[in-house]
């Protein structure tokens, strides 16, 4: 099964780890991209400034102890 393509900041390597839904996006990131959040390339916009909701799309579908705690 394919997994969502959206990379986190967390080390550059760390992937979502929910099923591709659309365009190669977990249904979270594609409502993300949908809404303006993210681009095609899953990156966050600038416009995003709430740090917790960048945090939510950044950190999304990660174990927890793939994270730090300030992150989480």
């Amino acid at each position: 099964m394919e997994t969502c393509r959206f990379t986190t900041s967390w080390g550059g390597v760390a992937r979502c780890g929910e099923p591709a839904y659309r365009l190669g996006f977990c249904r979270f990131h594609f409502e993300c991209y949908a809404a303006g959040e993210i681009d095609i390339r899953g990156v966050i916009s600038e416009r995003v400034t709430d740090q917790e909701r960048r945090r939510r799309i950044n950190f999304h579908a990660l174990p927890p102890e793939r994270t730090t705690p300030a992150a989480a």
